[in-house]
């Protein structure tokens, strides 16, 4: 964290205050278009601070979850203090908007967007709907979840039967064919195709919906 100055003739509120945006400042520039809260435990009134005829730096040397500790300093005259507090971030993620049934394909009015503190939040998220949309349920998720990678797995992009088309690359030059998928894959997964022309069974990777590619 760069260091926040201010200039400081003044008791532990004003430090606690310069403290806070300081704090603010940082979480503001490492998590962009967030809303960053802070709670800083009291100073502890018995200490005494020296007014400072410099601007006070306060940094964060210690900061795990939502636990926070700051050190506020003065070079003229020289003292310190550790500060420790809590830190609020809220941020809009993608959650659901009712419960999603284990295998569902993710559409978009099973979604919603909206601000949580991911400072509560356990392992990744999301921010888009495009990363979500089109992907199916690994298990069943409760409304108003926030939906993580772990919850999710990628549909599948081709479906046993499904009428295909077969790339094949030569010298640069890419040849296309009707083929019917004779399995069912995810993108990259090698299943059996059968070229429509010719009748010949063929091990071929899935590229896209309805599309598989000959390696």
């Amino acid at each position: 964290m760069h260091p926040f100055s201010a200039r400081a003739d003044n008791p532990s509120t004003q430090i606690s205050q310069q403290a806070t945006d300081a704090i603010k400042q940082h979480f503001n520039e490492k998590v962009p278009d967030s809303r960053v809260e802070v709670r800083l435990n009291p100073i502890n009134q018995q200490l005494d601070f020296p007014p400072c005829g410099h601007p006070l730096s306060v940094s964060l040397p210690f900061h795990s979850g939502a636990r926070i500790t700051a050190k506020v300093g003065c070079n003229q005259p020289r003292w310190s203090l550790f500060i420790t507090g809590h830190v609020q971030i809220f941020k809009p993620v993608i959650m659901t908007a009712g419960p999603i049934v284990k295998g569902s394909r993710i559409q978009a009015n099973m979604l919603q967007l909206r601000e949580q503190d991911i400072t509560s939040l356990n392992g990744d998220y999301f921010l888009r709907q495009q990363d979500v949309n089109g992907r199916m349920a690994r298990i069943s998720i409760n409304a108003d979840s926030v939906i993580t990678p772990r919850m999710l797995t990628h549909a599948n992009a081709v479906q046993r039967g499904d009428p295909v088309i077969i790339e094949a690359g030569r010298k640069g030059v890419v040849i296309r064919a009707e083929g019917k998928a004779q399995g069912t894959g995810r993108i990259g997964d090698i299943i059996d195709v059968i070229n429509s022309r010719s009748g010949n069974t063929i091990r071929a990777q899935v590229t896209a919906p309805g599309r598989v590619r000959v390696p």
